[in-house]
């Protein structure tokens, strides 16, 4: 709970600092120039400085080295780019007088703010609770793994592909003539640009790779059991009359479950999940006596 709220608290702090960088430095790209953990000494040996290093003092309150330290770690690498320590502590210094201000104020025994302290605090535990007895518990283990991959192999199998060239025309006799001079050396791709009424011609009918079970029965049936380079004879379709070539086969293959354990574990985990926090509810209500007035909830 302590990280989540570090996080948090970072996450404030950061949206001031980029708010103060936008505002007041719209163009510029500031070093990081900051509060370093060490300090170099005359002799020029550098001296780490511990944690509880005051780093700062305002009042009667103080920031040590090792509580700016664990601000700054988590601010992200990229932010890190555009701030340095000095406008992040600044930021912090900023935080503590305003919630100094606050309590000078009094605010904390305003009734409305109670009240909202208050269900931030139980969301807050409900948060943790979950963390704690769901998400850091419940795991998805090898064996779970590996019978999804075994009972879903099908799902994990890349299935044929070729590369397929396509020669589309309007008539049976044209198709003819077409094949009788790509047999006698006819270049297939000027061919294409040229003749062919289907999509890919200006790409010298390249189709592109299909994958078996995409493509209409009467082309599948005879292109995946064509030789590389080999000319098909005449398909006839509802679109007309194809003559096909393949340039490239990619037999079957099916992923390896160390390629696809991560997915697996990620489609796993949520259903998982839920369900050990069904049967935390349903524990909890078990506990207890509930008793609902149903003609007031009408």
């Amino acid at each position: 709970m302590n990280k989540s709220m570090n996080i948090f608290r970072t996450a404030a702090i950061l949206t001031l600092c980029l708010l103060a960088l936008l505002i007041f430095n719209p163009s510029s790209t500031l070093a990081d120039e900051g509060t370093s953990a060490t300090e170099t000494n005359p002799e020029g040996v550098e001296t780490i400085l511990p944690p509880e290093t005051i780093l700062v003092s305002f009042g009667d309150q103080t920031i040590t080295l090792g509580e700016f330290n664990q601000i700054w770690e988590q601010v992200p690498e990229e932010y890190k780019l555009q701030l340095d320590k000095s406008m992040v502590l600044d930021q912090v210094i900023s935080e503590k007088l305003l919630i100094q201000e606050a309590k000078n104020m009094e605010l904390e025994k305003d009734n409305d703010i109670l009240e909202q302290i208050e269900k931030m605090t139980e969301q807050i535990l409900v948060q943790a609770l979950i963390q704690k007895e769901i998400l850091d518990k419940i795991k998805v283990n090898d064996e779970e793994v590996l019978e999804y991959y075994e009972q879903s192999k099908e799902s994990f199998t890349e299935k044929e592909q070729v590369h397929l060239y396509n020669i589309l025309l309007e008539t049976e006799e044209e198709a003819q003539a077409i094949l009788e001079q790509l047999k006698a050396g006819g270049d297939f791709s000027e061919i294409a640009k040229e003749k062919s009424t289907g999509p890919g011609a200006a790409q010298d009918g390249d189709l592109g790779f299909l994958t078996k079970g995409t493509i209409i029965p009467e082309i599948e049936e005879v292109v995946f059991a064509l030789e590389i380079e080999e000319l098909s004879k005449i398909v006839k379709t509802d679109f007309g009359f194809h003559i096909l070539k393949i340039t490239e086969k990619k037999p079957e293959t099916v992923k390896t479950l160390e390629e696809v354990k991560e997915g697996i574990i990620q489609t796993l985990l949520p259903a998982k999940q839920k369900e050990a926090f069904d049967n935390l509810l349903a524990e909890l209500k078990g506990k207890t006596v509930i008793e609902i007035n149903e003609e007031a909830l009408k």
